[in-house]
């Protein structure tokens, strides 16, 4: 599935952000796409782990439960999704397809123009139209709140990755352009010069981390970029990061 999936691995069980890094550091799992956090995105009811909850693109909540219990229905859901996610589904008018299908495709912009003389009226197509453009536009303010969220918290690379591909996604509409505008501007200005440069090393450290393991040599890498960068959230990041290996 490559970039359709995006693993988030969050602790909601008040261990701290050092102690689910370490967690992760542990096991070799960092230098990959999966950002750790210990915010959980929802509540979902559940008071033990493992558990996981598995999220459409749309932001759609499409299985919560403990891991254990539910790991066959979610691998059942990601693989019908990589199998069908091209194919229109059949309980929708077949008026809705060229916006479906350019919502599919990743032209977002598209898929909301073609749904505007839909929505006219009172009536099944126009119900349907209105339900996929509240979809369409709950799933590009999530992920304008998640690049936001990258960008405060030390992740800047990763922020302007997701940006730029969602900027594309959204070029046309002008409230969206306006708001990826913004961000790629503030994400290319002075002020975060600096982070961006941090990020930059770090993103080679934890590299070398994922092939051949945190050691010694590792730490006294990361030690040295976050004296280099003092002050950036991204040098923060690298020492903390530091102080687990040799902790």
């Amino acid at each position: 599935m490559g970039d359709d999936l995006q693993v988030i691995f969050v602790e909601s069980q008040g261990a701290t952000a050092q102690v689910a890094e370490k967690f992760a550091l542990d096991r070799d799992w960092l230098g990959g796409q999966a950002i750790w956090t210990t915010e959980p995105p929802f509540n979902t009811g559940l008071g033990g782990l493992p558990s996981c909850a598995l999220i459409s693109p749309s932001g759609e909540i499409l299985e919560v439960g403990m891991s254990g219990s539910v790991m066959g229905d979610v691998e059942d859901h990601i693989a019908a999704f990589a199998k069908g996610k091209k194919k229109f589904p059949k309980d929708l008018p077949k008026d809705l397809k060229k916006a479906w299908t350019a919502n599919s495709k990743g032209d977002l912009a598209l898929a909301l123009e073609l749904l505007t003389p839909l929505e006219e009226g009172e009536s099944e197509l126009s119900f349907a139209a209105s339900d996929l453009r509240r979809s369409i536009t709950k799933n590009i303010e999530s992920r304008f709140k998640a690049i936001t969220w990258m960008k405060e918290n030390g992740f800047p690379l990763e922020a302007l990755a997701s940006l730029e591909t969602l900027s594309g996604e959204v070029d046309g509409h002008a409230e969206f352009t306006k708001l990826a505008d913004e961000l790629v501007e503030a994400l290319n200005g002075e002020e975060m010069k600096s982070e961006m440069e941090a990020a930059a090393e770090l993103a080679k450290i934890e590299k070398a981390i994922g092939k051949s393991g945190a050691d010694e040599k590792a730490a006294k890498k990361l030690t040295k970029l976050s004296t280099a960068f003092s002050g950036t959230k991204v040098g923060a990041r690298a020492k903390a990061l530091a102080d687990l290996i040799l902790s």
